[in-house]
Parts: C-alpha cells; sequence; structure tokens
C-alpha cells in the first residue's frame, strides 16, 4: 500500500510542468514582485536585466553624480518596471532604460575624450565662416577684441582647462596671441598649419591711423573675405572701408548689417587696414573705418 502511494506521488510529481529559473542580476530565490520572479522565469528577460546591469555599473563609474544617478535608478525600478503587468511591458522598460544608460555611457566618454585632446603651441588658420571671434577671456561673455577671417592665421600660446559647445562642436578655449596681446579663442574652429604654412605666417596688426574722419551717410555694407562699409557723403561720393569698428563686430560675425543702419548719418573715424584672402595672406592695404559714431 505504501508503496503504491509512492508510486503515486512520484507520477504526479512527474507530471507537473517544469519551471525553469534563469540567471538574472539579482537572487531569484529572494524575488518577491510579479515583475522579478517573471524576470527570473524568462529567459529573455533574464537576459536584459544582466544586459541592464552591467550598463548601470560602467553609467555609475563614469558619472560624478552618483547618488543621483542611483536615486534615478530605484525610481525606474519602482515607478516603471515594477508597474508592468505583462511580458511585453517588461521588455520595453528595460529595453529603453537600457538605452537610457549607454547613452550616458558614451556622453562622458565624448566628454573625456575632449577634454583629454589638447591643442598644441603653435600656428593655426581659422575655420569658422565668416570669422572667429578672439575674446578677453575663455568664455563667451568675454569682450570681443576681433575677429579673425575664415582662413586667417592664429598663434596658439596655451590650452586652458575651459570646455565648451558652441556652433554644434565641441571645443576647449585656447589663449592665443592677439595683435600683440594676449586673448582666447575657442579651438574647434581652429586647423594647425603645415610647417611650410607657418612659414608665411600673418597675423592682423593694428590698422594705422590716420587721424582723418569723414562724415555721411551709410549706403552699403557687404562681406567677402574682409567686411566692407560704404559711405556717402554730403558730396554725393561714395567711400568705401574697411569694417573694422567695434560696432562692425556682430556685423562681422553673421555678415550682416542690421537693416536699421542703413541710410544712418555717421561720422566714421579713417586708419590703414590690411585686406587678407581666403588664406589669410595679406592682399594690400586700404581704408579702414575704425571708428563709427552715429549722428542725429
Amino acid at each position: 500500500m505504501k508503496i503504491a502511494l509512492r508510486l503515486t506521488v512520484l507520477t504526479a510529481l512527474l507530471l507537473l510542468p517544469l519551471q525553469s529559473t534563469f540567471a538574472a542580476s539579482f537572487n531569484c530565490a529572494k524575488a518577491k514582485t510579479w515583475a522579478e520572479k517573471t524576470i527570473c522565469n524568462t529567459k529573455q528577460l533574464s537576459n536584459l536585466d544582466e544586459l541592464l546591469d552591467a550598463s548601470y555599473k560602467k553609467a555609475l563609474a563614469s558619472t560624478s553624480a552618483k547618488s543621483a544617478l542611483k536615486a534615478a535608478q530605484t525610481d525606474w525600478l519602482v515607478m516603471e518596471r515594477d508597474t508592468c503587468e505583462d511580458v511585453d511591458c517588461l521588455k520595453s522598460v528595460y529595453t529603453s532604460r537600457i538605452a537610457v544608460l549607454n547613452e550616458m555611457i558614451a556622453d562622458a566618454a565624448d566628454s573625456t575624450t575632449s577634454s583629454s585632446t589638447q591643442t598644441a603651441a603653435g600656428w593655426y588658420k581659422a575655420t569658422a565662416t565668416p570669422n572667429l571671434v578672439v575674446r578677453s577671456k575663455p568664455d563667451v561673455t568675454g569682450t570681443k577684441l576681433g575677429n579673425v577671417p575664415t582662413g586667417g592665421k592664429l598663434k596658439v600660446l596655451a590650452t586652458t582647462k575651459q570646455t565648451d559647445f558652441i556652433g554644434g562642436r565641441n571645443g576647449t578655449w585656447v589663449k592665443v596671441e592677439w595683435q600683440g596681446k594676449e586673448a582666447y579663442a575657442f579651438d574647434a574652429f581652429l586647423e594647425k598649419l603645415s610647417a611650410q604654412q607657418q612659414s608665411s605666417n600673418n597675423t592682423q596688426p593694428p590698422a594705422s591711423s590716420t587721424g582723418k574722419t569723414l562724415e555721411g551717410v551709410i549706403t552699403s555694407y557687404e562681406c567677402g573675405d574682409n567686411c566692407y562699409l560704404t559711405i556717402t557723403d554730403k558730396q554725393g561720393d561714395a567711400h568705401s572701408g574697411l569694417c573694422t569698428a567695434p560696432l562692425c563686430d556682430s556685423w562681422n560675425e553673421i555678415a550682416e548689417m542690421p537693416a536699421n543702419y542703413q541710410n544712418k548719418k555717421v561720422k566714421v573715424g579713417i586708419s590703414i587696414g590690411k585686406q587678407y584672402d581666403a588664406a589669410g595672406n595679406v592682399m594690400g592695404e586700404m581704408d579702414a573705418f575704425e571708428t563709427i559714431t552715429l549722428l542725429k
């Protein structure tokens, strides 16, 4: 009788459906929630859980905001994963979370690469269009000291620790020599010159003032390799010159003068400035309007 009973129990046990437990990032023996139990019993979910755990550990190692990431991960477990009621939901939230963590890892790697790459001292040419702005400090809030035209040459003295994201590019602010003084430029728009190109380097020296002035109205503004302003005097004669006054800086950056300056009455101070071609070579000299005063 006992033997028959044992055989019956054994047969019943053998007929029960087998339930496999797969590896996961947590101890399946201690699984409590429906989500945890389902992950342990579903191979694909178990694999996703291990992938997520690996990405989470890498993201945690790559960030200085570890407490914030830990809190965000806990929120994700409670507010997203554990609220799922079917396998498809779990697959979706796991896939999305892994993508977020991997993006954090990639961003951290890009930041490290950018900050570890230094611009060596030497001569460079500007690649910004139409001009590369030179500033008084390594930040976009620094005072504009001038513009280097596309292809213009600039001497880099040292790299700063100030990184930035400008014009869709990551880069570092570098200390440069500008008109005999120290200034700063953004290296994402600088290209190293070859030894041959460096032998013919040209910086933009300060314009030589003539002491002359001119009164008239602004009748045109245009930019090519250089930016020019045309002033028409009382006699109707047109006078063109390089637009080098501080007022021109913002215009030259975008190669456009605000429409409200057209036909404005002005007084300009005249100096002798140099014209540069696209490669930064001096083409010649001509009048430059170094100051512009608006008149009533």
